[in-house]
C-alpha cells in the first residue's frame, strides 16, 4: 500500500546541525508529492535565513504526533533516540527515527531505543557500522544520505567585513565550544606551521553555548596558543549570525579546516564544498561518505583510535564514557594546512570536483530518489 502522507517530529527551526539536517529533508520530500504535517520540537530561532523562514510558514503543525493523513501514513522523528519513545503510540503504518553519532560506537541506552523503531536511517556507511556493532538490529538500519541545496551556495555574496589585520588567505572552522571538535589540535598545529611575517589568517566562528561559561571558554582557547614569537593571526568571531552572514563568511574565506575527531557528518564542510571552497578535515567518520582524495585534502589519522578527550567521558559518561575516535598527530595537521596554503592548482582541482559532487550526488532531487525506495 502507498503512504498516505508523512508526519515529521524534528527540531526544524534550531539553527544548528540537526535543524539543517531536518529543513533539508522537507524539501526533499517536496519531491515525493505527499501530505507532510510537522510536530515541532523546539522553537524557531530568529537567525534562520529567509529561504528557511519561507519553506517552514508553509507547513501544517500539529501539537503532537497522530495518523490523521490516513491509516498507511508514515512517521519520522528525527533527532537523538530519546525522542523515540512515544514513537509506538499512535498507529502509523511505519515508524522510522533518524539519528546519528560521530565516535566508535553509539550510547547503550540508544540501542533498545533504536531497535524499538521499524527503520533507522544513518547517513553514513560509517554508522551502519557503528550502530550494528553496537547491537542495533542491521535489518532496522538503512543508509540514507543528508540532503543540500547546492544551488543556496551558486552564488555571489557580499563581502564580510574583516578588521584591517585580517591576513589575504583565510582558513575557516565554525563551532558550537566543545572538547570534541579539535581546536587543541588545529591552533598549536596552525601556530606551529605559520608565522606572522606569512599572509595568512585563521578565523575561528565559536559559539559558546549557554552552559559554558565565557572565562572557562577563554582560558581553555588561550591555553591551546603556544608561548612563542611571531605566532601567525588568529581572529575569532564569538557571536550568532544570520544565516545571511554566515553565507558572506563562508564566500570570503580561502579554505575550510576542520580538525573534529569525530565527525558524525559535516555539513559546514558540505556547504563550504557547495559553494567551490576547497576543505580540509581528518579522514575517519562521517565525513568519509563524502568527501574523498579527489574533492578535498584530508588529514590521515593514525591506525589505531585513541580514548575521546577525559573532559568528555567525565561531564557526559551518558555519551562518551568508553568511546574512542580518531588519533591524529599534529605534524599531520601541519602537512595539509600548509600543502592547502600554497598548492594553488590543487586548491582548484579538488574545490571543482567538490562542487560537482555536491549537486550530482547530494541535491534534494538525489537524496528523494533514496527515500522513495524506502517508502
Amino acid at each position: 500500500m502507498e503512504p498516505s502522507g508523512i508526519t515529521w517530529v524534528g527540531p526544524i527551526g534550531d539553527i544548528g546541525g540537526y535543524g539543517n539536517v531536518s529543513r533539508n529533508y522537507l524539501r526533499a520530500l517536496k519531491y515525493i508529492g505527499l501530505p507532510v504535517l510537522i510536530n515541532l520540537n523546539g522553537s524557531i530561532e530568529k537567525e534562520l535565513g529567509n529561504d528557511d523562514k519561507e519553506l517552514l510558514s508553509n507547513y501544517r503543525y500539529i501539537r503532537r504526533p497522530d495518523n490523521n493523513l490516513g491509516q498507511s501514513s508514515i512517521l519520522f522523528i528525527h533527532g537523538t533516540p530519546e525522542n523515540f519513545v512515544n514513537g509506538n503510540k499512535f498507529g502509523f503504518k511505519k515508524r522510522i527515527g533518524i539519528t546519528i553519532f560521530e565516535t566508535d560506537r553509539i550510547p547503550m541506552n540508544w540501542v533498545n531505543l533504536c531497535n524499538t523503531m521499524d527503520e533507522i536511517w544513518v547517513p553514513t556507511q560509517f554508522n551502519y557500522r557503528t550502530f550494528t556493532e553496537s547491537g542495533v538490529d542491521p535489518s532496522k538500519i538503512k543508509v540514507i544520505h543528508y540532503p543540500i541545496d547546492y544551488t543556496k551556495y551558486d552564488q555571489i555574496f557580499p563581502p564580510y567585513p574583516f578588521p584591517p589585520q585580517v591576513k589575504s588567505f583565510r582558513f575557516l572552522y565554525t563551532i558550537a565550544f566543545d572538547f570534541r571538535k579539535g581546536l587543541d589540535l588545529l591552533i598549536p598545529s596552525f601556530c606551529e606551521e605559520f608565522s606572522n611575517e606569512e599572509d595568512v589568517s585563521l578565523i575561528l566562528k565559536i559559539y559558546v553555548p549557554s552552559w559554558n561559561q565565557e572565562n572557562e571558554y577563554l582560558k581553555v582557547i588561550s591555553s591551546y596558543i603556544p608561548v612563542k614569537e611571531n605566532n601567525p593571526h588568529i581572529h575569532f568571531i564569538i557571536e550568532k549570525m544570520p544565516q545571511e552572514t554566515l553565507l558572506s563568511l563562508y564566500s570570503s574565506c580561502s579554505c575550510y579546516v576542520s580538525t573534529e575527531r569525530a565527525c558524525g557528518w559535516g555539513m559546514p564542510q558540505m556547504e563550504m564544498m557547495a559553494m567551490g571552497k576547497p576543505v580540509i578535515s581528518i579522514n575517519w567518520g562521517g565525513v568519509t561518505e563524502f568527501m574523498n582524495n579527489s574533492n578535498s585534502f584530508l588529514i590521515q589519522p593514525e591506525p589505531e583510535l585513541e580514548p575521546v578527550h577525559n573532559e568528555l567521558q567525565k561531564t557526559r559518561p551518558e555519551f562518551y564514557l568508553g568511546h574512542k575516535w580518531a588519533k591524529v598527530l599534529k605534524q599531520n595537521v601541519k602537512k595539509v594546512m600548509r600543502e592547502a596554503f600554497e598548492n594553488h592548482i590543487k586548491r582548484e582541482e579538488v574545490s571543482t570536483k567538490a562542487k560537482q559532487d555536491m549537486k550530482n550526488k547530494f541535491s534534494f532531487q538525489s537524496i528523494s530518489n533514496q527515500i522513495k525506495e524506502r517508502l
